[in-house]
């Protein structure tokens, strides 16, 4: 800060004005409503995945058009993930999810009605191509309005909501895939059957996120960063306000500058410009080097956790209803269960989501928001660069082992915690906030979105043609690629006590 002639201070650096406004109320209200955001978005990439046996079963779709619908979504985020970084480093990250969440919750809801195969597919693709606003500007409006010593523990804690996602689907699902009811919609050529009842409640956390939205402040940094220096001074007093409890006017800070250099846009220049001078700063120096590291990082875990994900149910429920699976190891097993299922036909659609497949997700996902939590006390002591060590180490010793256990819990033990490398994305995401300036951050999240989705898409489609006769070798490669990314991770910034979220500013 700058001080005159009077030892009174004149001007704050922005972290330092952020720090007096203290830690609170409006700080535990604003991750509240995010990961509320940030639970929708997954929900619809993932929710879907629940109830699209029944889909089947009540439109009579073929194998093709199940593997397009569950697909769909993925695509729209993949999509869309461009335009929202761009308006959440423009318009400001308020703005874009006030814009953006209110109307992917309503194309759910109509989602939830559609008629047909054709109308359902295109209404989840845009639904979920307005929902994965939250990614883009939900982690980078946290990152930009709590403390910096808190700021890791939130973003982590944000990153545990994405976990819980199937856990929270699952704990709906239970009931409501037990009710038996079929109702004809006169004005619609469509009968209203339980799993139209449950894309329309578990709908319900984007609708409260959307509103808890209307309730909060725009990112301070955002606004500095855009030369709007008094809005920004009085988000930051509001801030005080809500955590200290005092009045407005006892915020000492007057006048406040930003530590980092700041890119001015043209709203003259074309959408695909204004997308490449928002997108190449990231892959050229002195961001190139930690682009590349944290991308990789984040292609190896996605692409191994989001393929095997959609398989979680199949292969748990075939270690405890198909046949005996003592004495086998994991790929013996898994590649029975995905034969049996490309065998399955339209004579089991008859209660074709079974409870044993919700409990399984249910201990799956819930383990996993569970250790994200515990991560985000671990990695305060450890670091960032340890913790994501740790997480691929475990990861690998999994994947080594699963494939000569014999012992049927310990292989599903194993399984799961091959998949949980995805607790990576906590600290992605808090690297992604702090090595990157303001004007570039919710570009930065958003090919975060696209990195991790786009490789898991492929993933999936890989997973699910080479599991039924190639599983052991197709294992080892997801093991040799888990390898590569703890490799690489040894290659991530340490945790700096002086440049603790300090921007590479100079060097900009």
């Amino acid at each position: 800060m700058e001080i005159n002639e009077n030892n009174v201070p004149k001007k704050f650096g922005f972290e330092d004005a952020l720090n007096l406004t203290g830690f609170g109320k409006y700080n535990f209200s604003l991750l509240v409503v995010c990961c509320l955001l940030i639970l929708a978005m997954y929900i619809d990439i993932f929710g879907f995945s629940v109830v699209l046996p029944s889909v089947a079963c009540d439109m009579g779709l073929s194998t093709s058009q199940q593997g397009f619908l569950s697909a769909i979504p993925l695509i729209g985020v993949m999509i869309s993930s461009y335009a929202w970084g761009l308006c959440a480093d423009t318009l400001g990250r308020r703005s874009t999810l006030l814009l953006a969440m209110p109307i992917g919750m309503v194309l759910n809801l109509a989602a939830s009605i559609a008629p047909t195969y054709i109308s359902l597919a295109v209404l989840k693709f845009f639904s979920a191509s307005f929902t994965s606003s939250a990614n883009a500007a939900g982690f980078v409006l946290v990152g930009e309005s709590v403390p910096v010593r808190f700021r890791g523990k939130f973003v982590s804690l944000m990153a545990s909501a994405t976990m819980y996602v199937q856990f929270v689907i699952c704990v709906i699902a239970l009931p409501v895939t037990r009710m038996s009811f079929s109702i004809d919609v006169s004005w619609l050529p469509m009968t209203y059957r339980p799993w139209r009842l449950l894309l329309q409640v578990i709908s319900l956390p984007g609708i409260i996120g959307a509103i808890g939205m209307m309730f909060v402040l725009e990112s301070p940094k955002f606004l500095l960063s855009k030369g709007r220096e008094e809005s920004s001074i009085e988000v930051l007093k509001v801030i005080s306000k809500w955590n200290t409890g005092l009045s407005k006017k006892s915020f000492p800070v007057e006048s406040i500058f930003l530590e980092e250099s700041e890119i001015q846009d043209s709203t003259k220049k074309s959408f695909l410009v204004k997308i490449w001078n928002q997108t190449a700063p990231l892959f050229k120096p002195p961001l190139l080097k930690n682009s590349l590291i944290l991308y990789y990082i984040l292609l190896c875990a996605y692409m191994t956790s989001t393929g095997y994900t959609m398989w979680v149910p199949t292969m748990t429920n075939a270690f405890f209803t198909g046949e005996d699976s003592a004495g086998k190891t994991f790929c013996e097993v898994a590649s029975t269960a995905a034969i049996s299922s490309k065998s399955t036909t339209a004579s089991d659609c008859d209660n074709i989501i079974k409870p044993m497949t919700l409990y399984a997700v249910i201990c799956y996902s819930g383990l996993s928001g569970t250790l994200n939590i515990l991560l985000t006390f671990v990695v305060g002591p450890l670091g960032k660069r340890r913790t994501t060590v740790l997480v691929f180490s475990v990861a690998l010793i999994s994947g080594i082992a699963l494939l000569f256990i014999r012992i049927p819990i310990m292989s599903i033990v194993l399984f799961f915690l091959f998949l949980y490398v995805a607790l990576i994305l906590g600290n992605v995401n808090t690297y992604l906030v702090e090595l990157n300036p303001t004007y570039l951050r919710g570009m930065a999240t958003c090919l975060s979105v696209v990195v991790a989705r786009g490789f898991g898409f492929l993933s999936i489609q890989l997973i699910a043609s080479l599991l039924a006769n190639y599983c052991t070798s197709m294992i080892s490669g997801y093991i040799v690629l888990i390898f590569s990314g703890l490799v690489v991770s040894f290659f991530l910034p340490l945790d700096n006590p002086e440049n603790k979220d300090n921007i590479t500013n100079d060097k900009l």
